[in-house]
């Protein structure tokens, strides 16, 4: 690893994927994680391997195909994203020097930026292991746990404050269809829902649920195709699942 174009890459990847996935926390919008891992992956290696006339041509290109691929429908998230970047390059120039090629910092030919990669690799360890609820909560995302009479469902979870359905004092929870499989068809309740269309009756199923470390309380469970939410959230949360003790 001590060539300038392995050092560099590398470095650059660590930026990146950190920018990105803080980004994909705070935005609040839909993102495919392995996407923001090839971003990380292909930029820098692009701006080390483009050196002709039209590189900047290029080099936009290749970051519109990832704008269109990743943000076109979360341009804060990209925003949040390039500021980041900005942020953590212009650091690591002003710790160890070096230069700037196509947007991507260098590192200098005789570095090592082992602190770097330290810093950069713990601190995105933090984020995808242990703060990712903590971060992405300012986006109403909550770990969410059902339990039925099959297994325990483990999702994420977003907090829609317009959301107060009760029956017979539980809490609705509306639920993305794929897992209908599986809740024990025998436990169904029917249930009235009001809406700007009016009055109608839905299916629901009986469960267990709780959030975050909490306690498990018993909800009503309504099934929805195809139900989109933010951040990759399956499950849309009912606001008195956060009052109950």
């Amino acid at each position: 690893m001590e060539s300038y174009l392995e050092v560099s890459w590398l470095s650059n990847f660590l930026i990146l994927l950190n920018a990105s996935t803080l980004a994909f926390y705070l935005g609040g919008k839909p993102c495919t994680f392995r996407y923001l891992v090839l971003y990380s992956a292909v930029i820098p290696l692009a701006a080390g391997l483009l050196f002709h006339p039209y590189e900047w041509l290029w080099m936009m290109l290749i970051e519109g195909c990832f704008f269109v691929l990743i943000y076109r429908y979360a341009w804060k998230n990209w925003l949040l994203m390039m500021a980041h970047r900005m942020l953590c390059s212009v650091s690591a120039h002003l710790w160890y020097g070096g230069s700037f090629h196509l947007g991507v910092y260098f590192v200098p030919a005789d570095q090592i930026p082992i602190a770097l990669w330290v810093i950069f690799t713990f601190t995105w360890l933090g984020m995808f292991c242990h703060w990712k609820y903590e971060l992405t909560q300012q986006s109403f995302i909550y770990p969410l746990e059902i339990r039925t009479t099959k297994e325990v469902l483990r999702l994420k979870g977003y907090l829609d404050s317009g959301n107060f359905m009760m029956q017979d004092g539980l809490p609705v929870l509306l639920l993305d269809a794929r897992y209908e499989t599986y809740f024990d068809h025998s436990r169904i309740k029917w249930v009235m829902m009001n809406t700007a269309q009016g009055t109608s009756r839905i299916a629901c199923y009986e469960a267990n649920a709780r959030i975050a470390k909490n306690g498990y309380h018993r909800i009503l469970v309504h099934f929805r195709a195809p139900l989109k939410l933010p951040l990759g959230a399956h499950a849309l949360l009912s606001i008195h699942m956060m009052t109950q003790e």
